[in-house]
């Protein structure tokens, strides 16, 4: 007794930890704005772009440290093993031969503080130009980076709408289907209906149903490549909250108003024109003097003893100035002008290919927008056309008045433009995005929503 007593007990308590487990699973409900929402904040490449900012905001200090105040200390302990040897002349001592002397001690021990200030260096100010376009940089690659992944994510999620509609639209036909064949089973039990036909009618339930898994298959590959997009953990459920009816009124654009300078490619580019200028400024401004300030404190000890050489401090400072003027160095900054000169040069060029490049991916933007939306009308009242034949063939075949080939085909050509209408329903769905996503204003078509 007690031991069942015990299993009763466990038994309510497994009971109750996984109902425990099903009320905290994570449900979320999304329509295609919020998804982008969520992709925007949890995608994973969102960190990385963010630390790009970052690095070219600490790029911003590195650059203005050059003519901030340079203070830097230096500690040197030598032991003279052989100390040179000077020799003075024996007659200016009233002698007849060479007197050979050792100036200095065996050890010396020398420490100084100096501190630094540019006052005048053409590289510095000249690298100075480099940093807002830096951080634009940077700000400009994140927003391409948020363009690319809200694509990825509204073209997911047409897919998954897609494949849910199409497996909605299998569910109905292997429905129809399998009520025809449960009455043609107890035709074919009481003899008055061909074993032909009824085997027909069963490979067509059959195809569907495996269309049907297939469909299944597909909808949950393309969900989870939603969930990566996203940043979302694939053991959350997520259920689009859009459905292919609500989507599939689709516009066409009042007029082009496309501009390629408007196209990230473009700012990006321009900004590394910018950026490349300036290291071009850098270059030849390795011809112009450089003149600076300088301070130094230190002390010096030293002996003939090991101890007195950290004991026997005598200190000093200076004060000066320190021109360098740059006179021959093997033609290095000549060679470093021409490269970026070249740079430069293949920066421009870039710039007109890829403007050529934007202005056609629009133009097959749009040409595809239009023969998408063309087709799409075309299929959607194909697909009416098809289903009232369907239909009508159904109720006949009833009747006794269509054969069962005619059904068959009746459903075969219904199917066809089910697939047909889904096809051109999302193909139309991505153009429209594919358009946006030309002209660099993705983020704000999604905003519209």
């Amino acid at each position: 007794m007690k031991s069942l007593k015990g299993l009763v007990l466990a038994g309510l308590l497994l009971t109750g930890t996984m109902a425990q487990a099903q009320s905290t699973e994570t449900r979320s409900v999304m329509n295609l704005k919020e998804c982008i929402e969520y992709t925007l904040q949890h995608n994973p490449t969102i960190p990385i772009y963010n630390n790009d900012i970052k690095t070219a905001n600490q790029r911003k200090i590195e650059a203005l440290s050059g003519y901030m105040p340079q203070v830097n200390g230096s500690m040197a302990w030598d032991d003279n093993l052989k100390r040179q040897v000077t020799v003075l002349p024996g007659a200016l001592l009233g002698q007849q031969e060479d007197l050979r002397v050792q100036f200095g001690n065996q050890y010396n021990t020398n420490a100084y503080i100096q501190a630094d200030q540019a006052i005048y260096d053409q590289t510095l100010l000249s690298g100075l130009q480099g940093i807002k376009p830096n951080i634009e940089a940077a700000q400009l690659k994140k927003e391409q980076n948020d363009d690319n992944i809200i694509y990825n994510t509204a073209v997911s999620y047409y897919q998954v709408i897609t494949y849910q509609e199409q497996y909605k639209l299998l569910s109905e036909n292997e429905k129809k289907f399998g009520e025809l064949a449960r009455i043609q089973q107890l035709q074919y039990d009481k003899g008055v209906l061909k074993k032909a036909d009824f085997d027909r009618v069963k490979v067509a339930l059959t195809n569907i149903q495996s269309q049907k898994k297939f469909v299944e298959t597909s909808m949950q590959l393309s969900l989870n490549r939603l969930k990566n997009y996203m940043g979302m953990n694939l053991d959350e459920t997520l259920v689009l909250a859009d459905s292919a009816a609500s989507l599939q009124e689709i516009t066409l654009p009042a007029q082009n108003d496309f501009s390629a300078k408007n196209t990230w490619d473009m700012k990006i580019l321009a900004k590394n024109l910018e950026l490349q200028e300036v290291q071009l400024k850098r270059a030849r401004a390795g011809y112009f003097p450089t003149l600076g300030f300088y301070a130094r404190y230190g002390g010096q000890s030293f002996g003939n003893e090991f101890k007195q050489s950290f004991t026997n401090w005598v200190d000093y400072s200076a004060i000066g100035l320190r021109l360098n003027v740059p006179i021959f160095d093997g033609l290095r900054k000549a060679s470093q002008v021409k490269q970026n000169s070249l740079t430069v040069s293949n920066i421009r060029q870039n710039l007109i290919i890829t403007e050529n490049g934007m202005k056609l991916q629009n133009e097959n933007a749009n040409l595809q927008l239009l023969n998408s939306y063309t087709t799409l009308q075309s299929n959607k009242n194909n697909l009416e056309l098809a289903k009232e034949v369907f239909d009508n063939t159904t109720v006949q075949y009833q009747n006794g008045v269509a054969s069962l080939s005619d059904l068959l085909n009746a459903d075969y050509s219904f199917k066809e433009a089910q697939t047909n209408y889904l096809n051109s329903l999302v193909n139309a769905l991505i153009a429209k995005v594919e358009v946006e996503k030309s002209k660099g204003n993705l983020k704000q078509y999604i905003n519209n929503f």
